[in-house]
């Protein structure tokens, strides 16, 4: 009879354990789920969206230095672009990885803004502030970007499995000029002594230096590597 007491004891505790473990995770699926619905933000409309598959997001202002403008980038759930007609368009001090499909300034003293692109048939994929060192305060000269606006694998869609283009822009988003076009990689790029951005890419197999002037965004010099037997 003890026996069957402390059996009959014995069980009670485990099913009570059970019980109460029962309880608990459904507690914590509640909450998960509650908080997965708070944390989810209504899509915006900013864009076209006709399949309703972008749903659209406003990333967080960046402040351009120590100018009056920001910049926001308009941010998509999907990483690809479907292939369509391709867009024509007319120190390191910060850099941001991306995965926006267009790009916002706004003038905080005037509260005008304008949008970087036309449409957003492409990829952003890095942003960067351009600055040089003057009497020991950073100035930004232009802002970079690398962009994916065509198929070069002829995959049917933009994404970064594709070349890309390295372009500038002044800091109020106007101006936008590519500079390079269906590169591999941007090794390093910064603003020289002179003023002047330094940019080393590769292409292909092959790897390049280049020199721009910030103001007028044009290449000065451009010049393959030599191969070890060549030096």
């Amino acid at each position: 009879m003890k026996a069957d007491r402390v059996f009959k004891w014995i069980w009670n505790i485990n099913g009570l354990v059970l019980l109460l473990g029962l309880i608990l995770t459904l507690a914590v699926i509640s909450y998960q789920l509650s908080k997965d619905s708070s944390d989810q933000q209504p899509s915006l409309n900013l864009a076209k969206d006709e399949d309703g598959e972008e749903k659209w997001n406003l990333g967080y202002p960046n402040r351009i230095g120590e100018t009056d403008y920001y910049y926001v980038q308009l941010e998509s759930e999907k990483l690809y672009v479907k292939n369509q007609s391709r867009v024509e368009s007319f120190s390191m001090y910060d850099y941001k990885p991306t995965r926006a499909k267009n790009v916002v300034f706004i003038n905080s003293n005037t509260n005008k803004s304008n949008w970087l692109f036309e449409s957003v048939q492409q990829l952003i994929t890095e942003i960067r502030l351009l600055s040089s060192e003057d009497e020991l305060k950073s100035i930004i000269k232009a802002i970079s970007y690398e962009v994916i606006n065509s198929d070069t694998n002829k995959d049917g869609i933009f994404d970064n499995s594709d070349k890309r283009i390295f372009a500038l822009s002044k800091i109020d988003g106007t101006g936008y000029s590519e500079i390079i076009e269906g590169y591999n990689r941007i090794v390093s790029s910064r603003v020289n002594n002179e003023g002047n951005l330094f940019v080393v890419f590769i292409d292909n197999d092959t790897v390049y230096t280049m020199l721009i002037d910030l103001s007028l965004f044009k290449v000065l010099d451009k010049k393959a590597l030599p191969k070890v037997s060549d030096s």
